[in-house]
């Protein structure tokens, strides 16, 4: 049986109090079945010519998951506020194996060709089907790598498709934040510079307050001062 690092015992535990809660009704993966770690990929141009010159660094060859299966759909149970959240981790062999990057449109620039090129996904939502998805940018010469969420919603701004907005977090603090919310729909959003008042974000806006409601009593071993002062300045 191989050992798990801290960081993978973190997320291992996260997706079993999923599993588990009386609260949530759940539909979960397995932190049981482990592949290679990132090193073992090295480097990376040898998965794609394109990407000469990106790095991972240290500190996101240290956090990186071993997991296969890691992910699950949930809805609260009950009595307590509506809540819906999905999560599905791609080990990063999954992650370099993709071809190219979110198909483009017919009337994406240059830029916007070359962008979507760089993006991977490493997080979705294949449970629900409800088209959410986290990229990581695989761009040479920048580091930290970027992250960058897509949901149907129009997100974007100029010069940047109009449905991905980047976050505002490291790969590492994506998992980190993952463990808090347990892929509460639209958390991504708390590590955006988007405004969560327009109608087109009330059912996420509605979740991330119910979560925050809930998830102190229901979680209570977390803190969940931090996200809840991200959701103010953005109501």
């Amino acid at each position: 049986m191989q050992i798990l690092t801290p960081n993978e015992q973190r997320h291992a535990a996260s997706l079993e109090e999923i599993r588990t809660s009386p609260f949530l009704e759940a539909q979960c993966g397995s932190s049981e079945e482990l592949a290679e770690p990132v090193e073992d990929l090295l480097p990376l141009y040898e998965h794609n010519p394109d990407w000469e010159g990106v790095e991972f660094d240290e500190r996101l060859l240290n956090c990186s998951l071993r997991f296969t299966d890691l992910g699950g759909r949930w809805e609260t149970s009950g009595d307590l506020p509506e809540i819906y959240g999905e999560f599905n981790l791609l080990h990063f062999y999954d992650v370099f194996d993709q071809p190219e990057g979110p198909s483009r449109g017919q009337e994406t620039t240059d830029f916007q060709q070359e962008f979507l090129s760089q993006l991977r996904f490493f997080d979705h939502t294949p449970r629900s089907g409800a088209g959410m998805m986290t990229y990581i940018r695989m761009q040479p010469n920048v580091a930290p790598l970027e992250i960058w969420y897509q949901d149907i919603a129009d997100i974007g701004s100029d010069p940047y498709p109009t449905n991905f907005i980047k976050m505002d977090i490291t790969y590492c603090e994506y998992l980190e934040a993952l463990i808090l919310t347990k892929g509460t729909y639209g958390w991504q959003y708390l590590y955006t510079d988007v405004s969560l008042r327009g109608g087109e974000f009330h059912s996420k806006a509605s979740y991330l307050e119910h979560m925050l409601d809930v998830f102190p009593r229901i979680f209570p071993s977390y803190d969940y001062s931090s996200l809840l002062v991200r959701l103010e300045e953005r109501l």
